[in-house]
């Protein structure tokens, strides 16, 4: 079997390696799906959907000639490793669509062909702060580094992380919204990558991998849990009567208990005893008051 090979652009990464940056940006789409979703009140859907590594150059010469870019820098808090930039990038559609959803529309025109106004842009700016702190928080699951957002560009010509036949690692994500599908990307220069990524292995991410995983799903767990409906029951007392006594019974018939009135009564979930309380009445409804906690 021939296998081809281009030398003008060599791919330095191997498998495990891209499974790791894979692994790390798996959580960070995760995080933008959910802060999505609350920030424009409608689902939202981000995943991985490539992973590629390709010169600097490539990478800038595909854009388009109007965008919406963060340029980043990561900061690890070891110093032995260089600060990191990293480019994030939104399409235009997305960037409209949740300017007029902020800003009370429905998101339906956001197939605009123009410039930002510096109102939509300083919202820009206020989102991709936010979008910093999940780059940061993605990264933080594997090594200590701090994220910050250094500029904002709209022009691709006017971009320099690399030099034009650097490696970079591009990372595509699929975002889906209402009637909307469009990309996210993130740029990291190959070397920054390896840099920080060499302090830890494929085995290491997966185990790490695996423990979030049973994290989330206590998490998931205990949410359930305390949203599950339960019965609340106020019981006075129990007692028999015979049948032909309740089949007797009459409206305004009273009925004698073997308890004082100033006694507990017994508040049971389901059937377990799990508090004592006293009845009374607040304004118009009868109430009971916890008086112990069993």
């Amino acid at each position: 079997m021939i296998n081809t090979y281009n030398f003008k652009s060599p791919k330095k990464f191997t498998k495990e390696r891209m499974s790791i940056v894979e692994n790390l940006y798996e959580g960070f789409s995760r995080s933008m799906a959910t802060y999505l979703t609350g920030l424009l009140q409608v689902y939202c859907e981000v995943r991985v959907s490539k992973i590629e590594e390709c010169r600097y150059q490539e990478y800038s010469n595909t854009e388009k000639d109007v965008s919406f870019f963060g340029l980043m820098n990561l900061i690890p808090e070891n110093k032995e490793y260089d600060e990191a930039p990293l480019i994030f990038e939104m399409q235009p559609s997305l960037c409209f669509f949740m300017i007029e959803r902020l800003l009370g529309g429905q998101g339906t025109e956001y197939e605009l062909d123009r410039e930002f106004t510096d109102i939509e842009m300083e919202i820009l700016k206020h989102l991709l702060t936010q979008i910093t702190g999940y780059v940061q928080e993605a990264w933080n699951g594997y090594m200590e580094t701090e994220a910050v957002l250094t500029r904002m560009e709209t022009n691709p010509h006017l971009l320099q992380m690399s030099a034009p036949e650097d490696s970079v690692i591009v990372v595509e994500m699929d975002v889906k919204v209402l009637e909307l599908k469009t990309q996210m990307y993130l740029a990291m220069p190959a070397a920054n990558v390896e840099e920080l990524t060499s302090k830890f292995g494929f085995k290491y991410v997966q185990k790490r991998k695996r423990a979030e995983s049973q994290t989330r799903s206590r998490k998931n767990l205990v949410q359930n849990l305390l949203e599950a409906e339960v019965e609340l029951r106020a019981v006075l007392q129990d007692f028999e009567l015979d049948i032909q006594d309740i089949v007797k019974l009459q409206v305004g018939d009273v009925v004698s208990l073997n308890k004082n009135i100033n006694s507990d009564v017994e508040i049971r979930i389901d059937d377990v005893v799990g508090f004592y309380g006293r009845p009374g009445q607040t304004k118009l409804r009868k109430a009971v008051q916890i008086e112990q906690v069993l």
